[in-house]
């Protein structure tokens, strides 16, 4: 099956050029590279590859991580879309791994494995096998096989796959979603209400690359808690609660733990200050 890799980026160049990177080693190339580019500018002086690399601009005040994920998808060729964050870099067989899973189980979305790494990680100089014991996320220990996973809500967006005709068929990411947070919940809810079933497997395993990170995120709080409200809105419950939960107890927010939420003060710079995380925290 020919596999469409789609990714959207603002910034993070030098994370971009190592996920290409990783892309031109794989054991089964994809047919091309889609980047959508949520800036002004397209990204310039990217690494040469044995596939082609297509830009597509998608324009957006807040990040539009549902929008951009729609218009990429919308202009991909492959029977496959794989779809990795700008900030994952694919182990050698992630692209294989994903073919052959949907070859197997059919119209489905799989969920590969990604270990997160530290801020002293040289990908380029130690290599993907000798940096994969990086750090597991605690809330991703589904085993070490291909399996169905049964509750949509531990549905993470930065790396898995489904056919193109079924993502065209649901319609894609809703739009609405602008901003962080909440976008890949709500169209994992999608996925189940259209009886898509949730399949992780560990083998299209990826290195998330480092980066700053607030606990909690309260760089992004005006996006959860407008998002959060959305999906309550939709669904008739919260997500992003280990987020909400923790704006709640340090008083920037109501509502909890039930919704709509509100917001109760916004962060100073201090609480900025303090809630940004030094090089030896790899995620929140």
């Amino acid at each position: 099956m020919t596999v469409s890799v789609c990714t959207i980026a603002r910034g993070r160049e030098r994370h971009l050029c190592n996920l290409i990177n990783g892309l031109a080693a794989q054991s089964l190339a994809p047919a091309e590279l889609i980047i959508g580019a949520m800036q002004e500018e397209p990204f310039g002086n990217l690494p040469e590859t044995p596939f082609p690399i297509r830009q597509v601009p998608v324009p957006g005040e807040r990040i539009p991580l549902a929008a951009a994920r729609n218009v990429i998808a919308a202009c991909a060729r492959g029977v496959v879309l794989v779809f990795l964050d700008v900030d994952c870099v694919p182990g050698r067989d992630l692209v294989r791994t994903y073919a052959d899973a949907l070859a197997a189980v059919g119209s489905a979305c799989v969920m590969g494995d990604t270990h997160y790494l530290a801020e002293r990680d040289d990908i380029a100089a130690e290599g993907f096998d000798a940096l994969w014991p990086a750090l597991a996320h605690p809330a991703r220990g589904f085993g070490p096989v291909r399996r169905r996973i049964a509750n949509p809500m531990e549905f993470w967006s930065l790396s898995f796959a489904l056919p193109r005709e079924t993502f065209a068929q649901l319609g894609g990411f809703d739009p609405r979603f602008e901003g962080y947070g909440g976008e890949d919940t709500d169209f994992a809810m999608t996925l189940d209400a259209a009886g898509i079933p949730l399949v992780w497997a560990p083998a299209a395993a990826a290195l998330h690359q480092w980066h700053a990170v607030h606990i909690p995120p309260l760089h992004q709080l005006d996006d959860i808690v407008r998002n959060a409200n959305l999906f309550h809105q939709k669904h008739g419950r919260l997500c992003m609660d280990y987020w909400l939960n923790q704006f709640d107890a340090a008083g920037f927010i109501s509502g909890m733990p039930d919704g709509p939420i509100s917001i109760r003060r916004r962060p100073l710079p201090d609480d900025l200050a303090c809630s940004l995380q030094d090089g030896s925290v790899r995620f929140s």
